[in-house]
């Protein structure tokens, strides 16, 4: 309904404004073929009167006044004798039609009349020497003709107004196409993306100026993002250097058992975590590049999860709970893999109070990795929060406790890149992250 909205109503006022000016057509025509019939019908009565008028100037009130049932004709004398009238007014009395006449014809229509029940056009016309001159016809001719004409407007015009609807709803669809198309690529081209252009319809109107606007719009956004991009790539690249040489210069001066000094080891640790940060921002500059290359390949994850584990039983800061592993084989770029595990046991242990807890397992065709903490968990208006670029859940995790929040993001666009999902399960007795990649047939 929503990409119809347009359309339907482009539909429906096109329809109304037709059958408004329809309805007013067909009210006029009514209207002009009643006053066209009228009009005929009192022409004939006129000639009609003229012809009687003659009969009775030569041959006095003796006259042929013919036997139709859909005419009459009346001769009444001033003091309201009828001196001639046609048969089927015979014995009837002087025709009340009201008014004096004023030396000129009145027509008008009359019901009622002893002829007929049906309405009658009626002539009066001053016959001097005689009276008044009383010439009638059936109207009826003119009711029929009109009820007939509204009776095929009212069968023609819903038809009208239903070929009209269709023709409509088909022409501003073919219109509106392009803008759906140019809808349609808008939606799937994403952040990293912005390379593609909406297609063009080939035409000059304003469709086509819509899509030069939004390809020029969407060059504008890839030039400022490739800058970004770029910055961030050579600002992390260039760190890399002087943070290595300070981590070495640093770990020297504490490879001296006789060296205890307190604010060497807290800088070695900031040293460590800026090199951390500054690996993080250079892969998600290289993913975003196409610089960070997929090679995927048979992979056990359940090697991949053992070895990320015994990496932080060598630290020794909380227990490790593996009771849940079992083995799993998945397809992928075992480099990456190994970042998003290592990533997601690093959160852990970051918050954890005293254990993580890891399981794996194969299930409904997928890997499923579950790492679990018991911390203070994720608040629950920060449960993406903790996904986006330097996200933190405040101020369970904050940035006091050490993570920089770019971990979960490059987790989650690795399973993604895998066609996998990175989810949190749970946060209301520690925080539990689900992994699930399809596994490897």
């Amino acid at each position: 309904m929503n990409r119809s909205g347009l359309r339907l109503r482009v539909t429906l006022s096109a329809v109304a404004a037709t059958t408004l000016v329809l309805i007013a057509g067909s009210a006029a025509l009514v209207a002009f073929q009643r006053a066209g019939l009228t009009s005929t019908l009192d022409a004939a009565l006129t000639q009609r009167a003229a012809d009687v008028a003659v009969q009775l100037e030569r041959f006095g009130t003796d006259v042929e006044t013919g036997d139709t049932p859909e005419q009459f004709v009346q001769l009444v004398s001033p003091d309201g004798t009828v001196l001639a009238s046609s048969p089927n007014l015979t014995g009837a009395g002087p025709l009340d039609l009201g008014g004096a006449l004023d030396g000129v014809d009145r027509i008008r229509t009359v019901e009622g009349l002893p002829v007929d029940d049906d309405s009658f056009r009626v002539l009066s016309r001053r016959i001097d020497g005689l009276g008044t001159l009383h010439v009638g016809t059936s109207a009826d001719v003119i009711g029929e003709s009109v009820s007939a004409l509204f009776g095929g407007l009212a069968i023609t015009l819903p038809i009208l107004d239903v070929a009209l609807a269709a023709l409509t709803w088909i022409f501003v669809g073919r219109t509106l196409r392009p803008v759906q198309a140019i809808t349609d690529e808008v939606d799937a081209i994403g952040a990293t993306e912005l390379t593609r252009r909406v297609p063009h319809p080939g035409t000059n109107d304003e469709i086509g100026r819509l899509a030069d606007t939004v390809n020029r719009m969407l060059g504008r956004l890839e030039r400022a993002n490739d800058r970004q991009r770029r910055f961030v790539a050579d600002a992390s690249h260039e760190l890399r250097s002087p943070l290595t040489r300070m981590r070495t210069s640093l770990e020297v001066e504490l490879a001296d058992p006789q060296n205890t000094d307190r604010a060497l080891r807290e800088a070695l640790g900031q040293v460590l975590e800026m090199q951390e940060l500054t690996e993080d921002l250079l892969q998600l500059a290289r993913a975003e590049e196409g610089l960070d290359l997929y090679r995927p390949g048979p992979i056990d994850l359940d090697d991949v999860v053992l070895r990320e584990l015994d990496r932080l039983v060598s630290r020794g800061r909380v227990g490790i709970d593996r009771s849940g592993l079992s083995a799993a084989h998945v397809r992928g770029d075992r480099a990456q893999l190994t970042r998003l595990v290592r990533n997601l046991l690093d959160n852990a242990e970051r918050h954890a109070e005293s254990t993580v807890g890891v399981s794996l397992r194969e299930d409904a065709g997928d890997a499923v990795l579950v790492v679990s903490d018991d911390g203070p968990g994720v608040p629950s208006e920060a449960a993406e929060t903790i996904f986006e670029r330097f996200g933190r859940a405040d101020p369970s995790r904050a940035v006091d406790t050490g993570g920089a929040g770019l971990g979960l993001a490059i987790a989650r666009e690795i399973a993604e890149r895998h066609d996998g999902s990175l989810l949190l399960l749970s946060n209301v007795s520690g925080a539990s992250f689900e992994l699930r990649i399809p596994a490897a047939s």
